[in-house]
This record gives C-alpha cells, structure tokens and sequence, in this order.
C-alpha cells in the first residue's frame, strides 16, 4: 500500500492463543510464533495497549544545561512496568472467549470452550514467567490490515483481569457482548512483521441473544422475572512482583475475586418484594440469586447461586422497572459462578 496507506480501526485484528511456556507461545521472546493457531476474538474495534515505559525526565543538577532539561538526564526503561489493553466485542462461544473466560476464573487454559467456574475456595492462577506450564497464560496479538504499512503488537504473558457478559434485550437485538482487561508483566513486542493465522472469529460460533434465554431468568430466587437487561462481571487483578530479562519474574492475583451484576426487571407483583428484601436483609441469599439460562445450556448460561443485593431502586420508564445490583459471596461449597460452554 505504501506511504499512502490509511487504516481504520475496524481493519485491525485481535488474537489469542494459550502458551506452551508462561510468557513465551513458541519460539523467542522477541519473535513469538503466531503463524498458525490463533484464535481471533469478534472485537468491536482493537483499541491501543498502554505502553507507558518508566521514563526520568526531571531537570537534575548539571552544568551543562543550565536551567534545561539535558539529555544526559534522560533514562527509560520498558522492562518493569505492566501493559494493559481493554477490548469489547459481541460475544461467540468459541475458543478465543474460553481462553479469556479460563484466565479470569483462575481456570487451566485448554484452547477450547469448556465450562467454566470460580469455586467456593478458587486461590486463582499464579506462577513464574518462563516455566513450561501450558495453562497459565496466553499470549495477544493485536494485527492490523497487513505488515508492509504497520506492525503487529504482541504481548505475552497475558492474564485477563476484568470480563464482562452483558445483554441489552433494546440494543443490538439483545445480542450478548464481552468486554475485557487483559494485563502482561512481560515487555510488549511492537515491530512484529509475520502474517497472523488461525481460526477466524466467523468460522467459529454464532453470536447469542438475550431473546434466547428460556424463561429462567431468576432474580434473588424469585423465578420466570420479566428481564430488560443484564451485566454480569469477573474481576481479578493482577499482581507482578521481581525482576526478570524481559519483565517482571512473578505473576500472581489480587487479594479478592469479585463477582458482580446487575440487572433491570419488570416490577410487578412477582417482583415487588425485592426492594423489601433489599431494605431487610441481615445475610445472604444462598438459593439462586442470578441464573440466566439459554435455551440451550451450553450458549452461555450463567448461574450465581449465592450473593446480596448491594442496590435495588426503582427505575421510571414506560413503565416502571426495577434496577438491581448483586454482588456474589461465599456460602458452603457453591461454586462463586459457573458458566456453561461446552
């Protein structure tokens, strides 16, 4: 294309692929094997990584430059500093959802779309970069339209740290939509030039809508509520710590996994008593505090079967609705959440 090349946005690509190595797909660092295998993710558009290195800029004491910065006060270093990027996208159970599904649960990567949940007592995944352990993480290419006019961005290492399912039954059609944070302790590759391949986003799964949902749409154990829409989110933070070549040595979780959602509900006299249940709780609900099941199973179903209500108010509309919040809690040996995909 040349010097007069111009990319939009929606040309570039974003893959996914799990790691032979923690840190390392195949191949070196700085030339990971990304010819074959991937698995794209349907994204909206493919958003910029923070590539933010540590940088000493500061004016310090030298004769030289007087009051000036001089550019022997100049250090930087792109070693010892996270890179994040948040994608979103319409949903599709395939195995680029299932590698970021398996990474935010703390659940060993399988390239594959599996069930997936956060046990009662989930420590979640940790571990050393560089260690032959095929389950731990992944690795993200972010490709645009072609490698003569741009370069690939790679980042391996990769944990996701946030994910989100929602559906809006007024937006897209009710089509569920993902939405992710995806963390590295590694230094980024930013000059790649090989061509990407894989299975593409389209040949994989269809995508899933609210419409399909079979009528268990629970809401704080009252059963068959009149759903508008839903958000349903994962979140564990990453934690690097040590020093290595290419990055930090160690990665491992924050010190909570929370489990949050939120829903709007027809208000009626099925429903009309969770705000009273809200106003009195003294603990948790532990039958089916959220369970949204497709009608079939393994399209995304999601269950969590214990949890508070954190907010419960009425929403004026055309007609009245209820806006609720609920975050997930321990309670026996329930799984936290559990999603079915397989």
């Amino acid at each position: 294309m040349g010097i007069g090349a111009a990319f939009s946005p929606k040309d570039f690509k974003a893959w996914v692929v799990e790691e032979t190595k923690t840190g390392n797909n195949a191949g070196a660092l700085d030339s990971p094997v990304i010819t074959s295998g991937l698995f794209q993710l349907d994204v909206d558009s493919v958003a910029f990584p923070s590539i933010a290195p540590n940088q000493v800029i500061d004016k310090r004491t030298n004769a030289l430059a007087g009051r000036v910065f001089h550019s022997l006060d100049f250090y930087q270093d792109n070693t010892l500093r996270p890179t994040e990027v948040s994608l979103s996208g319409t949903f599709r159970n395939n195995a680029g959802m299932a590698i970021l599904l398996q990474s935010v649960t703390g659940t060993d990567l399988n390239g594959a779309p599996a069930n997936v949940s956060i046990p009662y007592n989930s420590t979640c995944q940790s571990g050393k970069y560089g260690e032959t352990e095929d389950n731990k993480t992944f690795t993200l290419v972010l490709a645009p339209p072609d490698t003569t006019d741009g370069y690939n961005i790679i980042m391996v290492g990769c944990l996701c740290t946030n994910f989100s399912i929602s559906a809006d039954a007024g937006s897209d059609g009710g089509l569920y939509k993902w939405s992710a944070s995806i963390s590295s302790g590694q230094k980024p590759i930013t000059n790649n030039t090989a061509t990407e391949a894989g299975t593409a986003v389209y040949t994989a799964a269809s995508p899933i809508s609210i419409s399909t949902l079979t009528g268990a749409t629970t809401v704080n154990s009252i059963a068959s509520t009149i759903m508008s829409n839903f958000n349903v989110t994962i979140d564990s933070p990453a934690v690097y710590t040590g020093v290595g070549a290419n990055g930090f040595a160690h990665f491992s979780r924050g010190a909570e996994t929370s489990v949050t959602a939120t829903t709007q509900i027809k208000y009626d006299s099925t429903t009309r008593p969770i705000i009273n249940n809200f106003n009195t709780q003294t603990e948790n609900d532990d039958a089916l505090m959220l369970v949204l099941t497709q009608a079939t199973a393994a399209h995304c179903s999601i269950a969590i079967q214990s949890g508070v209500l954190t907010s419960a108010a009425l929403s004026e509309g055309d007609i009245m609705m209820i806006d609720i919040e609920i975050k997930a809690a321990v309670h026996s040996t329930t799984d936290v959440i559990a999603i079915t995909l397989a």
